[in-house]
């Protein structure tokens, strides 16, 4: 199970074997916890979410505290990547607490990242910024690099959500000098997938697809963040008018976390699927039902709105208003970082 975990993501026959094991099996646990990491590696969170459930009563009743931490940080994590922000923040915050009394500051580090990205999600944006501050005060970079690149992705995610964009590039970069130093592929992949994000949303489209690139890079073994890369680049096509590709891209992406079984994942690609369908229909464009070819990515353009005034009395009377008209630039590469 934990080579499947580092080398081949992918479920296999040993889970019913694994779960059929007596409860008092002194391996249970332990072999438990590598099938619930398999599960949240091909992003099957309900699954990961009932195994864990089953570790916690099996670690509370074998009394041993730093498991029962550990496991309520990974439970924290499942949880709040499927939104449960109330019963994962709980989570968190008693591994926190367990870990602080036994003096484990790495473990603690982790809880208190998890806390913090629960704590955004739920958008309490200042409580997050202080947890995740905790988190790189806790910890001496020495021998801690994981979890400090983890707070500094944190902290950039929560200036972010400010709107303060210098701040977040900052800490972004930071935490992706320290992954680069030490070539944390899963670290890297996420810097350069929140530089992407960021760089979208502030109009410099070089520089996002720049990012894409890097962060696609990253993820050349591993499915599921593929399916990720596929995933933005949708959901950014989809802005920029690019409908026929941003559809064409959601497919793959749909198709990469159906296979995988990241149901979680193919809910939130399928509503994008149908937000392109509307927003090209509005547009009064007909769309394909092919997926991307797993080739070169879409480089998104620069979508430009022109307003003249037309002396031949044609005007267009559409959503985006009279005399405006949109069109899709290939070559202006400065515009993009302007």
């Amino acid at each position: 199970m934990n080579y499947l975990h580092l080398h081949k993501p992918r479920l296999v026959a040993l889970g019913p074997k694994i779960e059929a094991l007596l409860d008092d099996h002194p391996s249970k646990p332990r072999c438990l916890w590598e099938l619930s990491s398999l599960f949240r590696s091909v992003g099957n969170w309900a699954e990961a979410k009932r195994i864990l459930t089953h570790i916690l009563k099996l670690r509370r009743e074998r009394g041993s505290d730093f498991q029962v931490a550990i496991t309520l940080g990974d439970l924290s994590d499942v949880n709040r990547v499927m939104g449960l922000c109330k019963e994962g923040t709980q989570q968190a915050m008693e591994g926190s607490e367990i870990l602080k009394r036994l003096g484990d500051a790495t473990g603690q580090a982790k809880c208190l990242i998890i806390l913090s990205q629960l704590l955004l999600t739920d958008g309490q944006l200042d409580t997050t910024e202080e947890a995740a501050s905790r988190v790189i005060d806790l910890l001496p970079e020495k021998g801690n690099e994981l979890r400090v690149c983890e707070g500094h992705r944190t902290l950039g995610n929560i200036y972010q959500k400010k709107g303060d964009t210098e701040k977040a590039i900052h800490h972004f970069k930071l935490g992706l000098a320290i992954a680069s130093s030490l070539n944390f592929h899963w670290e890297l992949f996420w810097a350069h997938f929140s530089l992407a994000d960021l760089f979208f949303q502030e109009g410099r489209f070089n520089d996002a697809y720049t990012h894409v690139k890097q962060a696609k890079s990253h993820a050349v073994d591993d499915t599921y963040l593929l399916g990720r890369v596929s995933w933005l680049q949708a959901r950014y096509l989809d802005q920029q008018h690019m409908f026929e590709e941003a559809k064409s891209e959601a497919l793959r992406a749909l198709s990469t976390f159906e296979k995988l079984g990241a149901t979680e994942d193919a809910e939130v690609t399928r509503r994008l699927l149908g937000e392109i369908d509307c927003n090209a229909m509005d547009s009064g464009i007909a769309l394909s039902d092919k997926p991307a070819d797993d080739g070169e990515l879409i480089k998104p353009t620069l979508l430009v709105c022109i307003n003249f005034s037309c002396s031949d009395g044609i005007t267009d009377t559409g959503d985006k208003g009279p005399n405006t008209h949109w069109a899709h630039c290939e070559h202006i590469e400065s515009i993009g970082n302007m």
